[in-house]
Formats: structure tokens, C-alpha cells, sequence
């Protein structure tokens, strides 16, 4: 709830933006929704799942930054596992 809160001010800033432009008739689903324009919204990005200036990493197939830690500390365990393998013999 907290994040729901820090961005209460922006959603419904986006929410009264969507409503001036139903000029009046408010017949949308949206009339009595404002928390519906709180996710799915980028800073300057378009809200499309398949763009690739907004979501070219995950289209491109990089990788995260938990998993780069992930692939980091693998590789850091394998090196002290070979380590203490080579000082016991």
C-alpha cells in the first residue's frame, strides 16, 4: 500500500486527464476508476507490451539485474569451491 499511496498525486492527475477528454459524457468504465491508471504506465514510455524503446531488454532477452547477481555469485562459489578442493589435496 505504500507505493499505492507515494503515487496517489500522479494517478489521479492522470485519471482527471482522462476524464477531460470524455468532454462531459462520462458513460466509460473509467468514471469511477482512478486506480486503474496507476500501473501499466511508463515515464515516457507507451504502455505496450511489444515496443521496443519500451521494453527492448525483455524483447531482446537480457538479462536482469538479479539474475547478472545471480550468474556473479555462481561463478564466485564455483572459484572458492575449486579453491578449498585444490588446499585439501
Amino acid at each position: 500500500m505504500k507505493r499505492a499511496a507515494s503515487e496517489k498525486t500522479r494517478t489521479l492527475q492522470v485519471w482527471r486527464k482522462h476524464l477531460i477528454k470524455h468532454r462531459g459524457n462520462l458513460q466509460c468504465v473509467c468514471e469511477f476508476q482512478p486506480g486503474r491508471f496507476r500501473k501499466a504506465q511508463r515515464v515516457g514510455g507507451c504502455g505496450r507490451t511489444q515496443c521496443w524503446l519500451c521494453h527492448g531488454d525483455k524483447l531482446a532477452g537480457l538479462a536482469t539485474l538479479r539474475e547478472r547477481r545471480a550468474a556473479a555469485a555462481l561463478c564466485e562459489g564455483l572459484v572458492e569451491l575449486t579453491r578449498s578442493g585444490v588446499e585439501r589435496s
